[in-house]
């Protein structure tokens, strides 16, 4: 018991204290402990975690080949191809005028021809697929079902439109007048009036006409009406502000887990 579950837990919250107050002590050996050796245990660490993760796929598709269960064929080629890349990798060069480890870089190895002809393609045809999936989930997401869904649906349109050619040759004038139009309806829904709804649209168009005609109907003025502007101030202030939320979330949810190892209450990697 004392070597499974008290050592293990001891070891975690030590390491845990010197690696959380090395940010906040000024002491060189810790500091040193905290940028040299706490990182090059996690990384010898992680390369025994991917030998292990290596040695469970090859264990696991091994099953399925013996067993031929379904989809088993696919089972083949996944470890056809995880063998090759170890050959590639490991044993064979394809060039004698490059040493190892650089080959991995170097034209006319085969490690390079696998990573060019091989894995580049198959990455390329996964995007590709990706791009449908990424297409139904903006459908499911746009579609108006509250105000929040249609702010999204609003910036989306905005966004896709501004990062396009297309986008910087719709004049500002323009969009103004889709508002107008989008104003007409808000208060068609809200009163009910056809004559207030046809004074709103009609004062709208009134207006934004006469102002358009004394400017000369420049295509970028107003800028807030201009989709390019509009959607660099959607990227660099809501979405960046979105962003710091999620990122300051994220970082509480690491320091609650971190916290939690340390003190010996998360004992799942040990088994519990």
């Amino acid at each position: 018991m004392i070597l499974k579950r008290h050592i293990p837990i001891l070891i975690v919250a030590v390491v845990g204290f010197l690696t959380l107050f090395g940010w906040f002590v000024e002491n060189e050996t810790i500091e040193a402990f905290v940028n040299d050796d706490a990182t090059q245990w996690y990384d010898i660490l992680a390369s025994f975690a991917i030998i292990l993760g290596a040695l469970n796929l090859l264990k696991l598709q091994g099953r399925k080949i013996l067993k031929q269960q379904s989809g088993w064929g696919y089972s083949l080629f996944a470890i056809g191809g995880f063998i090759f890349a170890i050959l590639a990798g490991f044993v064979i060069k394809g060039s004698e005028s490059v040493v190892w480890g650089a080959h991995v870089t170097s034209k006319g190895t085969l490690f390079k021809w696998m990573f060019e002809f091989i894995f580049t393609p198959l990455s390329a045809t996964m995007f590709a697929l990706l791009a449908f999936f990424v297409a139904s989930a903006s459908y499911r997401a746009f579609r108006i079902r509250n105000f929040e869904a249609t702010l999204l649906l609003v910036s989306g349109i905005i966004i896709m439109l501004g990062r396009v050619p297309l986008g910087s040759s719709i004049s500002s004038w323009f969009v103004m007048y889709i508002l107008i139009l989008f104003a007409g309806i808000t208060v068609n829904m809200k009163f009910g009036n056809k004559k207030i709804t046809f004074g709103t649209v009609l004062g709208g168009i009134v207006i934004v006409t006469i102002a358009g005609m004394l400017s000369g109907w420049p295509v970028d003025q107003p800028g807030i009406f201009y989709l390019p502007t509009l959607q660099e101030w959607i990227y660099y202030n809501p979405n960046v502000a979105g962003a710091r939320a999620i990122m300051i979330g994220i970082g509480l949810g690491i320091f609650a887990t971190s916290i939690r190892y340390i003190l010996g209450i998360e004992k799942s990697y040990i088994g519990e």
